[in-house]
């Protein structure tokens, strides 16, 4: 950089890009040297209209001549993984529309780009900055919504006309069945549950009602809407609609706590709304939430709000330039960088697998994992098949324990006991509190030691569907107390979720564990669960399992 000044290239000037220059006015230190689009007309038209010194009409001309510290990604949605990628091997940063890639393929090679690169990279999701999901966000900080354990984000914007404007869109947004265009909706709420990722999806259409200007029908549905199950066991649901004959609504979301919820307008005229537990006098009174900016909005957007409303997206676009700005001189880092950039990437590419495969739940990958030495091997898998559903063994109860239920109030003594199994590094009581919240009803099983009342063994019972089991309930968090060893009490916990299951009518039983732990294979083995192998990589490991048991 030219002393702090960040030299910036626009690639695909001549449409998304020409906008980025109201908000280059308002930032101080930054200048568009460089502009780019296959239009020359249209790229020298970009150039006079932003002040820069360079027009180009091809991309990596740009990048091998142009004298710029960063460059703005804003091309059709294919080009954004291959055109950062390009960048980031230069090191040269990297702004990207979004969203951040079209396929899983591309997405690990933006996250190799990236790990080998001494540039930033920040994906420019937008949404995430309006003052409603700001405000949101800051009230979930505080805790006035507990623990957030549901949302939904709706994308609805009828494009048909501009699909034959921008045939791009007409291959990628409404040519390809399934979310296509995820971010607006995922990225927000991700917000509202920090630290939380999507984990599997699935994703169900409404049919094909609308035809192209060929009379072709639109190959996405008219409407999708994609389930997403977070890490935490919440619960994300995600409509896209760009073919309705409908008034848009592009900014609709609700979220839910423990503590609280929201609701955003839906149309012109209507009020975003919010319900908090210590705000609400009772459960029937909403407060608009305009009404809380004074007391809740971060003094940093209120700060900034005159300059952002100079600029497009209701702010958003300030506010993604100047964190992309600071995270390009080392002041903090990106807002959204790589691995935040694919965890609102990849549940919209999962859904496009769930959809062609009938609505199946699909595992959505964690980016964080790919390519590093450290990469986790898949656990391994059991099942317990149904033709013994009818012989399942019942494992007596020794003299001085009993099964039950664990109960509010006893989260630190569950702790305790996953703590002497080596299980609950990092996990709190609100950790605890969610578990007994998403277990299947009467699906938490302890065994209490009653001489003394500690908790002693424990299992869960979950609903889990996956990519190799749908509609599958899970065998979960299987512990005892080594101090009890000997005892049969893993037996028994494991036996009451299996029965327990069961009697839910679950037809597919699995469970997920450790090549290492040889006594609870053992375990689950006298009990009748079966090793579950789908490739050769897991028969191996089985073998080398089933060899060191000498079974």
């Amino acid at each position: 950089m030219a002393g702090d000044t960040v030299r910036l290239g626009i690639v695909g000037a001549g449409g998304r890009g020409a906008s980025f220059k109201a908000t280059c006015d308002t930032l101080p230190d930054v200048q568009i040297q460089a502009v780019c689009d296959v239009d020359e007309a249209r790229a020298q038209r970009v150039a006079e209209l932003t002040g820069a010194k360079q027009t180009f009409t091809d991309y990596e001309q740009m990048l091998e001549k142009a004298d710029i510290d960063a460059v703005i990604v804003a091309t059709p949605m294919p080009l954004h993984a291959p055109q950062s990628v390009a960048a980031l091997r230069r090191n040269i940063h990297v702004l990207s529309e979004v969203p951040a890639a079209v396929s899983v393929e591309e997405c690990k090679q933006l996250v190799q780009a990236v790990r080998e690169s001494k540039a930033v990279y920040m994906m420019a999701e937008n949404y995430i900055y309006a003052k409603p999901i700001v405000l949101v966000k800051e009230l979930v900080r505080r805790g006035l919504f507990g623990t957030t354990y549901y949302a939904e984000g709706e994308y609805i914007h009828e494009l048909k006309e501009l699909n034959e404007l921008t045939p791009w869109r007409r291959r990628w947004q409404t040519g390809i069945n399934g979310n296509t265009y995820p971010t607006h909706s995922i990225g927000p709420i991700l917000e509202w549950m920090p630290g939380d990722r999507v984990v599997s999806v699935c994703c169900a259409g409404s049919g094909h009602h609308y035809r192209d200007a060929r009379g072709e029908l639109y190959e996405n549905e008219d409407s999708t809407i994609t389930l997403c199950k977070m890490r935490s066991g919440g619960l994300v649901k995600l409509r896209l609609d760009m073919l309705s004959d409908r008034p848009h609504a592009m900014n609709v979301y609700q979220l839910q706590g423990t503590d609280g919820c929201y609701e955003s307008a839906r149309a012109p005229g209507e009020h975003d709304r919010v319900w908090l537990r210590d705000l609400c006098p009772d459960m029937n009174t909403w407060l608009p939430l305009h009404e809380l900016e004074e007391q809740f909005l971060p003094e940093d957007w209120k700060r900034q709000e005159e300059l952002a409303r100079r600029t497009g997206h209701g702010g958003g676009d300030y506010f993604v330039l100047a964190d992309f700005l600071a995270a390009v001189r080392g002041e903090r880092p990106p807002a959204v960088d790589v691995h935040t950039a694919l965890d609102m990437t990849l549940p919209g590419l999962m859904s496009q697998v769930s959809i062609a495969q009938g609505g199946r739940w699909v595992d959505v990958p964690d980016s964080r994992v790919w390519g590093t030495e450290e990469e986790p091997k898949p656990q391994l898998q059991m099942v317990f098949p149904p033709h013994r559903f009818a012989s399942l063994p019942e494992p007596p109860i020794p003299a001085g324990y009993r099964l039950r239920q664990i109960r509010p109030g006893e989260e630190e003594k569950y702790l305790a006991l996953m703590r002497k199994v080596g299980f609950a590094e990092g996990w709190t009581v609100a950790d605890v509190q969610r578990f007994m919240r998403n277990v299947l009803p009467g699906g938490f099983f302890v065994v209490e030691h009653e001489p003394t009342g500690e908790l002693v063994a424990t299992a869960m019972a979950n609903h889990a569907p996956r990519e190799q089991h749908p509609n599958a309930g899970v065998l979960d968090w299987v512990a005892a107390d080594p101090a009890h060893q000997g005892k049969g009490l893993g037996k028994v916990v494991t036996a009451a979720v299996v029965r327990l299951l069961i009697q839910r009518g679950y037809e597919r039983i699995y469970l997920l564990t450790d090549d290492w732990r040889l006594p609870a294979i053992a375990t689950y083995l006298s009990l009748g669960w079966e090793p579950y192998i789908y490739d050769e990589q897991m028969r191996e490991r089985w073998e080398k399992v089933m060899g060191r048991m000498h079974v």
